[in-house]
């Protein structure tokens, strides 16, 4: 039996009280974009025994109620931390050196938008 996210937000949702599958469906809860795929969720969690149906309505079992309890969150094993620097940047990485001869060549010729040539606001 492998639990899905999908499970166990179903199961927090029954926790917190019985709902019927038009409840489910018509995104009346805070994970609704997943609101076709509920019937197939909430048939696994009967067949695993942690929800029942009774009527058209779905409660959790005690089971379910257990498989929530043994539930550990997920921490992330790589932590990342982002890096500080005590200088002062300068901008050398943003001047323009080295630039290949003929670059900006393109900038002495107009563009044509429509039958109108304009030139680059900035010549070189």
């Amino acid at each position: 039996m492998e639990m899905k996210q999908q499970h166990y937000a179903i199961l927090k949702r029954l926790q917190h009280g019985a709902s019927s599958l038009k409840r489910f469906t018509d995104k009346d809860g805070e994970v609704g974009n997943q609101g076709f795929h509920y019937l197939r969720y909430l048939n696994d969690l009967q067949n695993f025994g942690l929800a029942l149906e009774i009527g058209d309505v779905w409660h959790i079992t005690g089971f379910g109620v257990a498989k929530l309890a043994e539930q550990t969150p997920r921490v992330s094993k790589d932590r990342v931390a982002a890096g500080t620097t005590t200088e002062t940047y300068d901008g050398a990485d943003l001047k323009q050196s080295g630039i290949r001869e003929g670059a900006f060549d393109f900038l002495k010729y107009p563009s044509k938008f429509g039958d109108n040539l304009v030139y680059p606001r900035i010549s070189v």
